[in-house]
């Protein structure tokens, strides 16, 4: 009797297919990993901009290249808001980047 359950557990495609479909999700999830080209842009001008000014930290990097950051003021926020305009000056557009002041309490 034990022969016939392996002997239908080899036969049955079931398991087969849910290991296929298990390893196929499991490579698109491994694919998706990667920076779109908006957001290797957006972090190449970020890194050109953050080593010139202090006082900003970066919160997010969107899929369409929108930089979301911290400042802990004004001065500061607005700063790497025009470093990062002249940054894209003569590049590739991407979507209008948002500073906001850190939060107190924040590190």
């Amino acid at each position: 009797m034990l022969r016939q359950s392996a002997r239908r557990w080899w036969l049955d495609p079931t398991p087969v297919v849910v290991v296929a479909a298990a390893l196929g999700l499991l490579m698109a999830a491994c694919a998706s990993l990667h920076n779109t080209p908006a957001q290797d842009l957006a972090w190449d001008r970020w890194t050109a901009c953050h080593n010139q000014f202090s006082g900003t930290d970066i919160r997010t990097v969107g899929l369409d290249g929108r930089i979301s950051f911290w400042s802990i003021g004004t001065a500061d926020g607005l700063s790497m808001l025009d470093c990062l305009a002249q940054a894209g000056k003569n590049g590739h557009a991407l979507t209008e980047p948002i500073s906001a002041i850190r939060p107190k309490g924040g590190s």
